[in-house]
């Protein structure tokens, strides 16, 4: 539970430092459940599929996501999500 907790905090800091930024002003249509990033790499790779018309949005959504939080990103935060986007990779229609 410390560990989500951990991760709304950087998010959270993340928000407030990107602010001025670019990815700070985006308006996107999606929004994932509170949570969402910090579940498996099975499951955030998943639930972008779900979530996504195709690969390509649900790539884009985690690496949005990964490019927002940035610094703030534990290295094994960081593992677990760059996991999630290999196991997308396998998912990319040929």
């Amino acid at each position: 539970m410390s560990q989500i907790r951990t991760i709304a905090a950087r998010l959270a800091l993340a928000n407030t430092l990107t602010a001025e930024k670019w990815s700070g002003k985006v308006d996107t249509k999606w929004s994932p459940p509170e949570g969402f990033f910090s579940r498996s790499a099975q499951d955030i790779a998943n639930g972008l599929m779900r979530a996504s018309e195709d690969y390509a949005q649900a790539m884009s959504r985690l690496n949005f996501y990964i490019n927002r939080v940035g610094d703030n990103l534990s290295a094994a935060d960081k593992s677990r999500l760059e996991h999630a986007k290999s196991l997308l990779e396998k998912k990319k229609p040929k």
